[in-house]
């Protein structure tokens, strides 16, 4: 079994509301940073944008509290070192390598089928700094039945390995570690870079999907920010912070969202 690397500890249960809820808790109660809880099973667990991100038994859910004393602007690039974690997590077991890509902002994807997905939250204190952040990881490791989910994917499908819950949460926790301590030394400069090596979105024309409006465009970076830096197919340039993108092909119709 992977051992745990330095400063941090690992709380199971058998099943929970939500690991980022338990996590979110703990922060308020004044646990320290490093604390990972982790189930196969959650009740009430939450997606960006508020959707639902079920875990019933087969699955990783995963969540990390953090305290690394940053602006919130700073600390939402969390989820960027996440989706780096998940990618060299994943690319342990895949066969094929090429078919594994993060989607931005942090969907890692199997060919066209989602694998996981992260949300960070985060609380602010009048230092102008984050109090604390938590970053849930979800990762699906087995077939499962997911109505909530568009065109998922799973670990042991692609790969023939079953993992137990507890040893995917120690190999993944080892990739974290090694990014989020570099994204502290370093910055986001070698995330981004990183980021950029393994997505397939820049260089393709995709179609993003915003609170009041679709657009299309190539993507052309990822910019300092996090945010997805669109060339529209009218001229012009966009920044994205926020909203969904996928493939667009020229025949495709555009649909109000």
């Amino acid at each position: 079994m992977n051992r745990l690397p330095p400063g941090w500890r690992l709380e199971l249960f058998d099943t929970i509301d939500s690991t980022n809820a338990e996590a979110s808790r703990r922060a308020r109660d004044n646990e320290g940073a490093g604390l990972v809880v982790v189930s196969s099973s959650q009740t009430a667990g939450r997606g960006r944008s508020g959707r639902s991100w079920s875990t019933a038994g087969s699955d990783l859910a995963m969540s990390m509290l953090l305290r690394p004393g940053m602006p919130p602007a700073e600390a939402a690039k969390v989820a960027f070192v996440a989706a780096l974690a998940v990618y060299d997590f994943a690319s342990r077991f895949l066969p094929v390598a090429e078919q594994l890509a993060i989607k931005w902002p942090n969907d890692v994807m199997i060919g066209s089928s989602k694998l996981s997905g992260i949300l960070a939250e985060a609380s602010g204190s009048h230092s102008g700094t984050v109090e604390w952040l938590v970053v849930g990881i979800g990762v699906n490791l087995r077939p499962a039945e997911r109505p909530e989910a568009t065109n998922p994917i799973d670990l042991f499908t692609v790969s023939g390995i079953e993992l137990a819950v507890e040893d995917a949460a120690r190999g993944l926790l080892q990739e974290f570690d090694n990014w989020y301590r570099l994204w502290l030394s370093q910055g986001f400069a070698p995330i981004r870079d990183a980021w950029r090596a393994r997505t397939r979105d820049l260089g393709r024309l995709v179609m993003a999907r915003l609170p009041n409006e679709t657009i299309v465009g190539e993507a052309r970076d990822l910019a300092e920010d996090g945010a997805l830096i669109l060339t529209l197919r009218g001229g012009g340039e966009r920044r994205i912070s926020a909203g969904d993108i996928f493939p667009f092909e020229p025949e495709q119709k555009l649909s109000c969202c």
